[in-house]
């Protein structure tokens, strides 16, 4: 087994497919497919099958996979660090948020990284909650900061924020404020499907206190949400950060008693989390993530009561 082998095995399992993966590695298809065949045979198990859906790896392929990622991210940071004569954090990060959190801290997480970390070249994603679950799991993403995510085998998660969801409607409702959960039961709801972790909350809280709601709309676009509810085609449930992309025409409506909230995790690959540069970005975000809550600027938010500030983060204002 060779560094070659190990990624040609992981470039496979990425893309999905023999043929796609041969093509992004400059290969000769029946070349990429030998390698495959003396893994297996030096390995004594098969690691891939092949079907209508694409190349998949076995459960062995799966963990030579995770330990593939390992090896090859420190062999480039290994080669980076030497040929910088310096050990500092080198080599790439992915980092993935939904659509609330990126608006919050993804333009002061690029700053501070290139200011920083020089030498650390950061991939930022946005995408849906599960979406990004499913990436690190699958181990193609190394950080991301998701809500309500439990540790699992391929995922350390340590709960940073508590977010506060609030009922959202156009700027001229006459709702009294803080709204009642009750309140549902006579809106037309603009809502994200299942899983999303918002529809979950307020499914489960609707479960608990006996309530019905009509959902008239499903979609997890934050942009889109504000723009049905704006012009007056319902109402929806949204964390307050989605204030900074809704614009003005909406109004921000607290619940009373705070039933609806979520914890913002941050959720990272247990192959990346040993890395120097994974690390540091970590740290990053956490820091960042404080500030936003301590000084006020991410509203509807605290620090969640299991976080032990850092000696860096216990240096943020208030």
């Amino acid at each position: 087994m060779d560094i070659r082998q190990l990624k040609y095995f992981a470039r496979i399992v990425e893309l999905e497919n023999m043929t796609a993966a041969a093509q992004s590695l400059f290969v000769a298809q029946p070349s990429l497919s030998q390698h495959v065949a003396n893994l297996e045979t030096e390995l004594g198990t098969k690691l891939l099958t092949r079907g209508v859906q694409g190349t998949r790896p076995t459960p062995a392929g799966e963990k030579l996979y995770r330990y593939a990622k390992a090896i090859l991210r420190q062999v480039e940071e290994a080669t980076t660090a030497l040929k910088l004569e310096q050990d500092v954090p080198t080599g790439r990060v992915s980092v993935g948020l939904h659509a609330s959190t990126m608006q919050m801290i993804g333009f002061e997480l690029v700053r501070r990284g290139q200011r920083d970390y020089p030498h650390i070249a950061l991939e930022i994603l946005e995408s849906t909650n599960a979406a990004l679950v499913d990436l690190i799991n699958r181990q193609q993403l190394d950080i991301a900061v998701a809500a309500d995510i439990r540790a699992s085998a391929n995922i350390e998660t340590t709960p940073l924020v508590v977010e506060e969801l609030l009922l959202v409607g156009p700027a001229d409702a006459t709702l009294p404020a803080p709204a009642q959960l009750s309140d549902l039961q006579g809106l037309a709801l603009i809502l994200p499907s299942f899983p999303n972790s918002v529809r979950m909350k307020v499914e489960n809280a609707c479960i608990q206190h006996h309530l019905q709601y009509t959902v008239v709309t499903e979609t997890a676009v934050a942009t889109l949400m504000t723009t049905l509810v704006r012009e007056g085609m319902g109402w929806s449930i949204l964390p307050w950060a989605t204030t900074l992309t809704g614009g003005t025409g909406i109004r921000y409506i607290e619940f009373e008693g705070q039933p609806l909230t979520r914890t913002l995790s941050l959720c990272t690959s247990r192959s990346a989390a040993a890395t120097p540069a994974c690390q540091a970005i970590r740290q990053l975000i956490e820091t960042v993530m404080c500030e936003k809550v301590a000084d006020g600027s991410w509203r509807h938010t605290e620090l969640h009561p299991g976080h032990v500030l850092t000696p860096t983060e216990s240096r943020c204002p208030g």
